[in-house]
């Protein structure tokens, strides 16, 4: 179990990246794309402190889908875009991966 989480939690992270990547190549903005590649490096560590520490990745877990959600948050107000099933979809999911981390 604690494999799949990582599996998922990588790929949700490289995701994310490749999405603020994409962003920073074809817009002018830079908040937001840095606040979601920070929240990706804060969820590929939070693979590490659980692997290495045991039981703390689930706070490197907390801060990259804060930093994640906040990012997408902004990004669909900005663009006038905004669909708040997106958005709650985006919540579920990272507080499954929160809740993941603190149940290993």
């Amino acid at each position: 179990m604690q494999y799949a989480l990582y599996i998922v939690t990588a790929l949700y992270a490289i995701l994310c990246v490749i999405a603020a990547v994409s962003q920073l190549k074809h817009t002018k903005e830079r908040e937001a794309p840095a606040c979601m590649l920070c929240g990706s490096a804060l969820l590929l560590a939070a693979i590490l402190l659980q692997v290495l520490l045991g039981s703390w990745g689930w706070l490197s877990a907390i801060a990259g889908g804060i930093l994640i959600f906040l990012a997408a948050f902004q990004n669909g107000r900005r663009s006038g875009n905004f669909h708040i099933r997106h958005h709650i979809i985006r919540g579920i999911f990272t507080a499954l991966l929160i809740l993941g981390y603190l149940l290993l």
